[in-house]
C-alpha cells in the first residue's frame, strides 16, 4: 500500500507540473502580446513602403502601356493626339483609350481628391486614383510661341473662326528627351455647369513644369514618396522628385518642349 501511494503521489505531482508548464499566466500572455505589437510596429513602415513601391511599379507599367498605345496612334496618323478637340474636354485620352484601356489612364496610387474636383463631381469618392496628365503646352508659363512647344496641337486662327491642328510626329526633335504623359493632378475645369453626361474621366488632364497660382496646384504629382513617373515620346519612363520635374533650369525645361529649347521668353 505504501509503494502504491508513493506512485500515485508522484503521478499527481507530475500532472500538476505539466498543467503549469503547458499553460500561460496572464503576465506571460501580456508579454507575448507586447512583443507582437512591437514587431508589428517595426514591420508596418516596411510593409507600407513595399506597397508604395508596388504601386509605383504599377504606375510605370501603366505608362509603358500608354506609350505603346501612343506609338500605335502615331503609326496610323503620323501626328500626336490633340489635347482637346475644342469642347473643353480631354481628347487625348479618347484617342488612346481604345488601345490602352480605361484603367491604364490612371495611376494606381490613390490620393485625396481636391476640393475643386469634388465640387464638380460631388458623387465621387474622396480617395481617387489620379488620372495621368498630357504635356499640353510644354514649358510655357506665359508668352507662348506661335507653334505650341507641347504635344497638344496648335490653335490656328482663320479670321473669324479657329481650329486645332495636331502636332506632327516629326516636330519632336529629340523623342528621348521629350515628356509625353505623366503623374499630374492638374485638369481643366469643364465649364461652370458641365452637363450630367460629363464624368470624372472626361476633363482635359494636363501636365506642366510649374505651379499655376489661380489653380493652386502643380502640373506634376508627388504621390510616389515625393516622386512622379513620366513617359517620354520614345516610350521609356523616368522617375524623379517632383521638385526636379518642376526645376526651372534650361536643362529641365527642354524636356517639355518639342524643339528641345528652353524657351526662356515663355517662363
Amino acid at each position: 500500500m505504501k509503494r502504491c501511494s508513493q506512485k500515485q503521489s508522484w503521478a499527481a505531482s507530475s500532472t500538476r507540473g505539466l498543467s503549469l508548464a503547458d499553460g500561460f499566466t496572464l503576465i506571460e500572455l501580456l508579454v507575448v502580446i507586447a512583443i507582437i505589437a512591437l514587431l508589428a510596429s517595426l514591420l508596418l513602415p516596411t510593409l507600407t513602403a513595399s506597397q508604395q513601391r508596388a504601386r509605383s511599379i504599377g504606375c510605370t507599367s501603366n505608362l509603358h502601356q500608354l506609350g505603346i498605345a501612343l506609338r500605335l496612334y502615331l503609326d496610323d496618323d503620323k501626328v500626336f493626339p490633340l489635347a482637346t478637340s475644342g469642347d473643353g474636354l480631354g481628347n487625348w485620352q479618347r484617342a488612346l483609350r481604345p488601345a490602352a484601356g480605361e484603367k491604364t489612364l490612371y495611376c494606381p496610387q490613390r490620393k485625396k481628391a481636391s476640393d475643386e474636383f469634388l465640387q464638380i463631381f460631388p458623387s465621387s469618392d474622396t480617395q481617387i486614383m489620379p488620372h495621368y496628365g498630357y504635356n499640353f503646352i510644354g514649358a510655357t508659363h506665359r508668352n507662348p510661341p506661335p507653334l505650341n512647344p507641347g504635344l497638344g496641337g496648335d490653335f490656328i486662327w482663320d479670321g473669324s473662326t479657329g481650329h486645332f491642328a495636331p502636332a506632327p510626329e516629326n516636330r519632336i526633335r529629340v523623342p528621348s528627351a521629350m515628356i509625353a504623359i505623366g503623374d499630374s493632378a492638374a485638369f481643366v475645369r469643364p465649364g461652370l455647369a458641365p452637363p450630367p453626361s460629363v464624368t470624372p474621366k472626361d476633363p482635359l488632364y494636363v501636365s506642366f513644369p510649374f505651379v499655376v497660382p489661380a489653380w493652386g496646384y502643380a502640373g506634376v504629382g508627388d504621390w510616389h514618396e515625393g516622386k512622379a513617373n513620366m513617359l517620354f515620346c520614345d516610350g521609356h519612363t523616368e522617375s524623379a522628385k517632383q521638385s526636379l520635374w518642376l526645376d526651372a533650369s534650361d536643362e529641365r525645361k527642354r524636356l517639355w518642349n518639342n524643339d528641345n529649347l528652353p524657351h526662356e521668353e515663355c517662363w
